[in-house]
């Protein structure tokens, strides 16, 4: 079997071309020239995720989303405001996270004035039409999150309620059915003028552009807009000492079991200790969860790791699609994953393997607008902008021997949540609490 290059880490990774500037109300203008694409994409960030949201508004940012696209004043009925944007080529959407709201369209270059007008009237004259009937809409959505009983199947909203108690990260970004139930214009209008200013607003373009020209487009489209306040969002308390286990009862046929532990944001020093960690785990299948536990042992057809990091803390995940039957030898098995990283070093192979795969998934954002936003633009909202060519270097720097320390400090009982969802899922639970305390000594 050949190998790959070695040499191929140590060589540099460049970053796009792209130019920055601010408007005078705060706002955030970015160009990223790819003159060979045959379209524009615009994106529209919003420093005003749910983690932004007091208890009593939960699910309003995500709510806000959906109105936004229920027309403008100068086109109040939805179906011809879509209609406007069809009839120029443009397609447009948006999505809600824990830390911000994001919009984009992308359209042919000459029809980007246009369209762009009639985008950013979204932001600056929303009418909120068919209110009624969006909230149908939204409380549909919640209850695909839900078993018959009407309880949670969110394993990350699950697992955040011990992670981060009493803190919005820890609630469901679609909201509480009870709120978004009674949440009015008024609500909507008043949570739009303190979120939706130019302190916590960037706008980015991708394609044929240049920076002077959309920077005048976002000023004639977007200008007006208040600077009003910069959020800063609020950190999460202490979890409350673990093991935490969480079980909910589904008609499912085969259970899904999480395995969490709290640990660092990609705003700390330890972040890339974690990346590191999480591709070791699971990226390609020849990373150890895929090969040792789906292709050796075929105890599962589904499984993971991942890494859902905030600003300054953050989760290490791992879970499975499993059985009844290999429940428990699923559960053993995900800790001995852990264990095998602590006790026994990691050759050079895998490392080096690891690294050309890391690297080629940095290299490869170069091709792609949206993870550039979100890295160049996104990021720099929130203060912490970090190119291509500074993340490969602290990439390529990290050596194996990292690994067992952070492991150590990660995987102790009182960090983890155990999460499983599925066919008498608390009933399962006792025997892997009964597993947990005897690896752990407990």
């Amino acid at each position: 079997m050949s190998q790959a290059n070695p040499s191929s880490i140590n060589t540099e990774i460049p970053d796009p071309d792209y130019q920055l500037s601010r408007l005078e109300n705060g706002l955030i203008v970015a160009t990223l020239p790819m003159p060979w694409l045959h379209e524009v994409n615009v994106t529209v960030l919003v420093r005003s995720g749910s983690r932004f949201e007091s208890e009593e508004e939960c699910g309003i940012a995500h709510f806000l989303e959906h109105m936004l696209f229920k027309g403008t004043k100068k086109t109040p009925n939805p179906t011809q405001f879509h209609a406007l944007i069809e009839s120029m080529a443009a397609d447009m959407n948006a999505a809600t996270g824990h830390e911000s709201n994001t919009f984009w369209i992308s359209l042919p270059q000459e029809q980007l004035k246009a369209g762009l007008a009639a985008f950013c009237e979204m932001f600056t004259n929303p009418v909120f039409s068919d209110m009624e009937t969006e909230r149908k809409v939204i409380l549909a959505e919640m209850r695909d999150e839900e078993n018959e009983q009407g309880e949670s199947t969110n394993s990350s909203v699950l697992s955040g309620s011990k992670f981060w108690p009493n803190h919005p990260l820890s609630r469901s970004i679609l909201g509480l059915p009870h709120i978004i139930q009674n949440l009015t214009k008024e609500n909507l209008y008043d949570y739009m003028k303190r979120h939706y200013c130019g302190g916590n607003i960037a706008i980015a373009f991708c394609g044929p552009v240049q920076h002077e020209a959309c920077e005048k487009l976002a000023a004639q489209n977007l200008g007006q807009l208040p600077k009003g306040r910069t959020l800063t969002p609020l950190p999460p308390p202490p979890m409350d000492s673990g093991p935490h286990w969480i079980g909910v009862n589904d008609q499912d046929a085969q259970f899904c079991l999480t395995l969490g532990f709290r640990t660092f944001g990609y705003n700390t020093d330890e972040y890339y200790k974690i990346v590191a960690l999480r591709r070791l785990l699971d990226d390609g299948f020849s990373s150890r969860l895929q090969a040792n536990i789906r292709e050796k042992q075929g105890l599962v057809y589904d499984v993971w790791a991942a890494y859902p990091a905030f600003f300054e803390c953050g989760t290490l995940e791992l879970g499975a699609s499993v059985s009844p039957d290999n429940l428990g030898a699923v559960f053993v098995a995900l800790l001995d994953e852990l264990f095998a990283i602590v006790n026994t070093p990691i050759s050079d192979e895998e490392w080096q393997r690891l690294q050309i795969r890391w690297k080629a998934s940095l290299i490869t954002q170069l091709d792609r607008p949206s993870l550039l936003i979100d890295r160049y633009i996104g990021d720099k909202l929130f203060d912490h902008q970090e190119p291509l060519s500074e993340a490969w270097e602290k990439a390529k720097n990290l050596n194996p021997k990292h690994l067992p320390a952070i492991v150590k400090e990660l995987m102790q009982p009182k960090n983890m949540v155990a999460v499983l969802i599925g066919p008498k899922a608390r009933e399962s639970l006792p025997s892997l609490q009964n597993i947990f305390e005897k690896r752990f000594n407990l």
